[in-house]
């Protein structure tokens, strides 16, 4: 997975247990803010009735029945329609300390839970008690319309974040991304662009200039390498021709009994392999060194089926049955036709060496879009899944038991492809053949 999921991913959870947290602890919290400001309107009433109190008095509240004995037999209550909130005064015989409860009352019939502030005073030597009340519905509406408003505000917050994070996450790893970039337009270490990156961060710095140092050793090797082989591979043909010579005379004089001509016939066909094995190096390198000239035009489907009519005699000696599905024809331009003509020669020689006795073979080739897909498929031995990584790879190759046996043939047509720019892809089951797709990009 990828870095940059990985993060969204961390954030995302993170976010998650945020939004449980609040879920957890967020009603309780919002009930004690809706009874927090119920108590404060009720604080706020009880300010204002005592204000009017002191300054016009309790008749403005109370009206002094004339049949009573004294002012404390006097009371008043106010209620709303609904009963919902309430005022009331009522003579006490002491004070008692301030409170606000939350309490039940019969009003007019009706049992109604209320929040009710208490709060005694005296005025003229009487004690009274002020009550002022607010219905519990209202705490619950109020309760239920900051849960509402609450919880749209986390959504917000929660999804601007995770915005935010994703944003702000994407811009940090941009220096990243350029050095992935790098490193996946380069096919070959000569190609790999040393320009340093240009970033705040110094982690990525540091990765840039540890990739650039790494990438410098292995173009070193590389050169060293491709030179010396080149080096080598001139070296060896003068003498491996000399060899070759030398035995052809032999076998002209006719002087040699039957046993020693067998040895030098089988010395003659080593020699051979070996002069075959050093032109592909030399081939390779030739390549690898931009000496190839990619000058050409090909027509893909007549070069397949130039390719057919050159391999036949080996198809006719395994009894090997080969299907072609070429489609229209299409020319595949600049190339070198010399060398797609060897990758696909090898390809499909491949598919030969490595198809079963009455076996089959299929060469398809179609133009799409943007690519030009050609496909060699066999119905051979297959190659195991761990091994399929391993047979580009230069004298490496894997036979029928697993046993490594060493060649440049796929190596060859690994190179020939990215010398066009061409992929390779591999498909392949143990015991029922491979496909080798070849995909040219001609956008």
């Amino acid at each position: 997975m990828k870095l940059y999921y990985k993060l969204a991913l961390i954030n995302s959870f993170t976010r998650i247990l945020i939004i449980a947290g609040f879920l957890v602890f967020l009603p309780g919290l919002i009930y004690q803010a809706a009874i927090t400001h119920v108590d404060s309107r009720l604080e706020k009433k009880e300010t204002k009735v005592m204000h009017i109190i002191n300054k016009k008095g309790l008749s403005e509240f109370i009206i002094i029945d004339t049949g009573a004995t004294s002012s404390s037999d006097s009371t008043y209550a106010d209620y709303t329609m609904f009963k919902e909130n309430f005022v009331s005064l009522e003579p006490v015989k002491e004070d008692e300390r301030d409170t606000i409860v939350t309490s039940q009352r019969d009003i007019e019939g009706d049992v109604i839970e209320l929040r009710i502030l208490k709060h005694y005073f005296q005025y003229d030597r009487t004690h009274w008690l002020l009550e002022i009340g607010e219905s519990m519905a209202y705490v619950e509406d109020l309760n239920t319309v900051l849960r509402r408003i609450a919880f749209y505000i986390l959504l917000t917050i929660v999804t601007l974040t995770v915005l935010i994070d994703l944003g702000i996450t994407q811009y940090l790893l941009i220096p990243l991304r350029k050095i992935e970039a790098k490193l996946l337009a380069t096919r070959r270490p000569e190609k790999f662009d040393f320009s340093p990156l240009k970033t705040t961060t110094n982690d990525f710095s540091y990765l840039d200039r540890t990739i650039g140092d790494m990438m410098h050793k292995i173009q070193d090797a590389f050169n060293i390498e491709k030179e010396f082989i080149a080096n080598v591979s001139h070296e060896l043909l003068t003498p491996i021709s000399i060899l070759q010579t030398r035995l052809e005379n032999m076998l002209a004089a006719g002087n040699l009994n039957e046993e020693v001509e067998m040895k030098v016939i089988e010395s003659q066909n080593t020699l051979g392999r070996l002069k075959q094995i050093i032109r592909s190096l030399l081939l390779i390198s030739q390549i690898e060194n931009n000496q190839a000239p990619k000058e050409d035009s090909a027509n893909i489907p007549e070069l397949l089926k130039e390719v057919a009519s050159e391999i036949e005699i080996r198809l006719s000696e395994k009894n090997i049955k080969l299907e072609l599905s070429l489609g229209e024809d299409f020319t595949f331009k600049p190339c070198n036709r010399s060398l797609l003509f060897t990758m696909f020669f090898n390809l499909v020689n491949n598919a030969i060496k490595y198809n079963k006795p009455n076996g089959t073979i299929y060469i398809s080739c179609a133009k799409k879009e943007h690519t030009i897909e050609v496909a060699v498929k066999d119905t051979g031995i297959g190659i195991a899944p761990e091994n399929i990584q391993s047979i580009f790879y230069r004298f490496k190759k894997f036979n029928a038991s697993g046993e490594e046996s060493y060649g440049l043939g796929l190596p060859m047509v690994k190179t020939i492809a990215n010398f066009h720019n061409a992929e390779i892809k591999v498909e392949s089951e143990q015991g029922k053949g491979s496909t080798f797709t070849v995909i040219f990009n001609i956008a």
